[in-house]
């Protein structure tokens, strides 16, 4: 357990943490596979990710942990063996306070062929369940839920790009209501392109990304009934190319249109502003959002956006390689500001290389802290000395907001202390007591489920169409916006959680993906009310 009183209250704050880990209680019997050989290729320490989705539509949120397996020759034929590790999807049966998962993968239907990075999640073709979009290294897949607890994969050659995927987000560009869908690509990489990538003294190493070439990402438009059309070069995506890793959406300059921000590893990261009729222009640079502080290009890996600072508008947080620092960038109307040093994030996250990350309210004191699934991806010279084979383990970190806007990493011997490769993080409400839970996935281990118990304060949840915005009444900010993306390679929970300053009902002004405006009749607390724009 990790505790955020006494001595741990040192580096963090007052309030209350308990995170507990209860991955292998709760049955998530699960091995990721990176398919290393000894060669150290680029690709086995950038995988995988994981998504939360009701699939079945019980209102308990499962589990799809995204797999690796055995590193293709040929990724543009690559189809995994029969007896090959893959993804596995996990029911929540929990009951009683209690979580646990049961692995239904073989009566679903998911067959994911693929070398798995990533996962995103909606509801493609508007027939109110969630469907899985797989970002691979090699052709990606779109899995239809047919609607009784089973997955057909969708045989759409547009979306069957065989780029190297990494993340993805669904979200609707041009009001029609239907989920387009914009997919992060990274290198052009092959094993016969491997090259031998030494350190400093000589010791075999990975390469960095700019060892091989970067591609460009991919727009697709949701043409209705799970097709889809490649748009990239008409919305003016295409002819950038960068290695990018994670991506987020959202209205960033308040004009009503999506936006999207793709965090890019080692280069120039893109703010992809919609400029209506399918376009986008990037606007990183003029937005202070592309750079640090210094006017560097770091190596952005996860990325979240959230209204961290209650000014409705959204913040960012970019994970980073380490001897850099991740980056929180203030939203101040349309532009930003490097502000992680004067947030405390500097110094603590420096010795660290983050990947999945996301902020929630860890302590339920409603306001947003920081968590960080954390892995090296060049050897740590200890490890390495001691005879790790895999030698890119590191702690996982969380920092809890002290209310004005300034962080203190929690520390202290618990949950987060285990060194690991993380990567790809999902924050969910697992058991539906209304605070946020954690599934972390690791690279070449058994995935982490951090079960919150923090004390719980009075809260609201709402299940709302994804790019739906909220606020409650009385409260013009902060402003929370219905996805499932950001963080790194994975799908979060769908669901917006309020914490309340009084347990009584509250209204909720919405608006819609179309741009109408609504409010709510009061909705009763502590408990998730499903909406939709035709209430």
């Amino acid at each position: 357990m990790l505790a955020g009183s006494s001595a741990a209250a040192e580096e963090g704050s007052a309030s209350t943490v308990r995170l507990v880990e209860v991955a292998a209680d709760a049955g998530l019997d699960f091995r990721h596979v990176n398919g290393m050989t000894g060669e150290r290729w680029i690709l086995e320490t950038v995988g995988a990710g994981v998504g939360v989705l009701d699939f079945d539509g019980d209102g308990l949120l499962d589990i799809w942990l995204v797999q690796g397996g055995t590193v293709p020759e040929d990724a543009s034929e690559h189809a995994a063996a029969p007896d090959a590790p893959i993804d596995r999807l996990f029911r929540n049966v929990s009951a009683d306070g209690q979580l646990r998962f049961l692995d239904i993968t073989d009566a679903s239907g998911v067959r994911a062929n693929g070398y798995g990075m990533g996962i995103a999640t909606g509801d493609v073709d508007g027939d109110g369940d969630t469907d899985v979009f797989l970002a691979n290294y090699g052709p990606n897949q779109l899995f239809e839920n047919v609607g009784d607890g089973r997955f057909r994969e969708v045989s759409d050659p547009a979306l069957r790009d065989a780029e190297w995927s990494v993340s993805a987000s669904f979200a609707d560009i041009d009001g029609d209501g239907r989920l387009d869908l914009y997919v992060a690509n990274y290198l052009n990489f092959t094993l016969r392109a491997h090259k031998d990538c030494p350190d400093l003294s000589g010791r075999p190493s990975y390469c960095a990304p700019t060892a091989y070439p970067a591609v460009s990402d991919r727009l697709y438009q949701n043409l209705g009934k799970a097709r889809f059309g490649d748009i990239s070069r008409s919305a003016g995506i295409a002819d950038r190319r960068a290695p990018a890793l994670g991506v987020a959406a959202h209205d960033f300059d308040g004009d009503g249109r999506t936006d999207f921000y793709v965090a890019n590893d080692g280069a120039a990261n893109h703010l992809w502003l919609g400029q209506g009729e399918g376009t986008f222009r990037d606007g990183a640079e003029l937005a202070f959002a592309a750079f640090n502080a210094n006017g560097a290009p770091e190596a952005g890996m996860g990325v979240d956006a959230e209204d961290y600072d209650g000014d409705c508008d959204p913040d960012l947080f970019i994970t980073h390689l380490a001897t850099e620092t991740n980056t929180l960038y203030v939203n101040h109307g349309g532009w930003f500001s490097d502000s992680t040093a004067g947030a405390g994030l500097a110094a603590s996250s420096g010795p660290y290389t983050g990947f999945g990350t996301g902020w929630i309210d860890a302590d339920n004191d409603g306001d947003l802290d920081l968590f960080s699934a954390n892995g090296a991806v060049f050897p740590v010279e200890r490890q390495r000395l001691a005879g790790d084979p895999y030698p890119l383990r590191q702690r996982n970190q969380l920092w809890v907001n002290d209310g004005a806007g300034i962080y203190r990493e929690l520390k202290g011997a618990g949950a987060l202390d285990t060194e690991e490769v993380s990567r790809g993080a999902a924050f969910a409400d697992l058991d539906n007591d209304g605070d946020t839970d954690i599934v972390v996935s690791n690279n070449s281990g058994p995935p982490r489920l951090y079960r919150n118990d923090a004390p719980t304060t009075p809260w609201i949840g709402l299940e709302l169409p994804q790019g739906t915005t909220a606020t409650l009444e009385g409260e013009p900010c902060p402003v929370r916006r219905a996805s499932t993306d950001g963080s790194y390679a994975s799908a979060n929970d769908p669901r917006l959680l309020f914490r309340l300053t009084r347990d009584e009902p509250h209204r909720v002004h919405l608006r819609w993906p179309d741009g109408r405006n609504t409010t709510t009749a009061p909705l009763r607390p502590n408990r998730y009310h499903r909406l939709n724009a035709k209430q």
